[in-house]
């Protein structure tokens, strides 16, 4: 039989070289394919996240009675609205005012929180509440935006736009609610010009901060 003289060593290193760059190729791939889906993942969590909060926020907004002035305080936008609501430890509704605040020192992880307290002359607000986080000041438009009744629609809208960062993209959701049970008579004066701050129901001065 013929003497089996094996493999040579150009023949290993041929062997070696396209093992490597299978290998590397396979490996690459790989990785791209966990950053793909690390980033829709992350992406869906985001967009998940500005979902549910704006959703939360349309059970109470587009019932409410009236809907405040938008006004900034050390550099962030707050926003009240009037609503009906049972009281912690009460059994009957009172008049309740929800504030909304964009807030945090850093811009790249901002949090939407809010608070709430019962219309009197001495005012209890409760410890805000964070309904979303790790957003970012909107690249266009306000966080709050207020629109006063006309003829074509007599009731009062808030406007709200929130957006994150997603990777390397950024993820904007913008929602318009229609207060349902505002109207000229309630949001403006005889004259049809909107009611100063400090004669809206849910001003307070101690709130402003």
């Amino acid at each position: 039989m013929k003497k089996d003289a094996g493999y040579s060593l150009i023949e290993m290193l041929v062997v070696l070289g396209i093992v490597s760059v299978i290998g590397s190729i396979f490996t690459t791939a790989v990785l791209q394919i966990y950053r793909t889906a690390s980033a829709i993942e992350a992406e869906s969590t985001v967009q998940a996240q500005l979902s549910n909060a704006l959703l939360q926020l349309d059970k109470t907004i587009r019932y409410s009675y009236s809907i405040s002035a938008v006004h900034t305080e050390n550099s962030m936008p707050y926003v009240e609205y009037l609503v009906l609501a049972i009281a912690p430890g009460g059994t009957a509704p009172v008049k309740r005012c929800v504030q909304l605040r964009l807030t945090g020192s850093d811009p790249q992880s901002l949090q939407l929180q809010s608070r709430s307290w019962t219309v009197a002359s001495s005012i209890s607000p409760s410890a805000w509440t964070p309904l979303a986080s790790n957003l970012i000041t909107p690249t266009s438009g306000a966080v709050f935006a207020r629109t006063q009744p006309t003829t074509a629609l007599n009731h009062q809208m808030l406007g709200i736009r929130l957006s994150a960062k997603a990777g390397t993209s950024n993820r904007t959701s913008a929602v318009t609610y229609t207060a349902l049970n505002t109207y000229a008579s309630t949001a403006l004066d005889a004259a049809g010009q909107p009611f100063p701050p400090a004669a809206e129901p849910c001003y307070h001065a101690s709130a402003r901060s």
